[in-house]
C-alpha cells in the first residue's frame, strides 16, 4: 500500500470518527441547553478522531455553536494525543479546549455520514 493510500485511510477514518462525535454532541446539545440557566457551561464529549476517547469537555452551547458553523471543524481536548497532524490542524487554543479543522475532505463513508448527520440534530432516546 503506497503513502497516500494510508493517508487517505487514515484521513477516511478521522472523518468518520469525528462524524460520530459530532452525532452524539449533537444529543448531547439537547440536554445542556435545558440546563443552561443552573449551570451556563455545558459536558461535550472530545470529537478527535480516536474512537476510544472518552475525555469531557467543558463549554457553553453559543461556544459549541462557534464551532458548529464550520463542517471540518472540531472540538478536542488540549492534547497532541487529541489530533492527528496528517489529517487536520489546530486553528484555536482555548485552556479547556482546541478547535481543529479537517485538512481537505475524506470522500467514501466519511462524507455519507456527514452528509446523513449534518447539522441535523438527532432525537435524544429515552
Amino acid at each position: 500500500m503506497m503513502f497516500s493510500e494510508v493517508s487517505h485511510d487514515r484521513a477516511t477514518r478521522a472523518g468518520k470518527n469525528q462524524v460520530l462525535f459530532r452525532g452524539a454532541n449533537e444529543r448531547v446539545k439537547e440536554l445542556n441547553e435545558a440546563f443552561s440557566l443552573v449551570a451556563p457551561l455545558g459536558e461535550w464529549m472530545c470529537e478527535c478522531a480516536n474512537v476510544d476517547c472518552m475525555e469531557r469537555i467543558e463549554m457553553s452551547v453559543a461556544a459549541y455553536e462557534a464551532v458548529r458553523r464550520h463542517d471540518a471543524r472540531f472540538f478536542v481536548s488540549p492534547s497532541d494525543r487529541h489530533f492527528w497532524p496528517d489529517v487536520e490542524r489546530v486553528i484555536e487554543h482555548n485552556d479547556g479546549y482546541w478547535v481543529v479543522e479537517r485538512i481537505g475532505r475524506p470522500g467514501g463513508a466519511a462524507a455519507r455520514e456527514e452528509a446523513r448527520f449534518g447539522r441535523r440534530p438527532l432525537p435524544l432516546r429515552t
